[in-house]
């Protein structure tokens, strides 16, 4: 769609304002040159695969994509199997706090771990402890992504070489 801007004319009375000496001149060369730099409706050329028209189009399209893959976030549902012989403190669908430290160089820090169904979901710290009166840090806070890390050791190692569970003590006193 070509537009065509009709710009108002000038004043009889007051300043008037130019972009350059070509355009205060008002030279036959000067205006070929305009048309050619400036033709009528460039701004709006269809085929331009970049033009805003396009650009808001598409950012519109990829907005309501991802709002519909929002819902993916959600935990994922499934059946719920009972245990066989459940723990009594265990009930399916509720938060579970355990009392725990996370070591330091100097001791450790006294932790209250959130668990649901059995993933760990929060470290905070432990309000009942004297040492931290429920005081925790970024550290403590960030432990959780320890947890699911996929590169974390499964095993003891010693010198590159797996140590057996048997070995474990003697190799933690040495």
């Amino acid at each position: 769609m070509k537009r065509t801007l009709h710009h108002p004319d000038p004043k009889p009375h007051g300043r008037t304002y130019w972009r350059s000496l070509g355009e205060y001149a008002k030279t036959p060369d000067f205006e070929e040159w305009l048309h050619r730099e400036f033709p009528a409706g460039a701004a709006e050329w269809d085929q331009d695969p970049l033009s805003r028209r396009n650009f808001l189009r598409l950012m519109g399209a990829s907005l309501a994509l991802a709002g519909l893959s929002l819902s993916g976030c959600r935990r994922p549902e499934a059946h719920l199997v009972p245990f066989t012989q459940s723990p009594e403190w265990v009930v399916p669908g509720k938060k579970l706090s355990f009392a725990t430290a996370q070591p330091r160089r100097r001791g450790a820090l006294p932790l209250l771990a959130t668990t649901f169904d059995g993933r760990p979901i929060k470290m905070e710290g432990n309000p009942l402890h004297p040492m931290s009166q429920g005081a925790s840090d970024n550290f403590a806070q960030a432990s959780v992504l320890d947890l699911y890390d996929p590169a974390r050791r499964q095993h003891l190692t010693r010198g590159g070489k797996k140590v057996q569970p048997a070995d474990w003590d003697a190799e933690i006193l040495r």
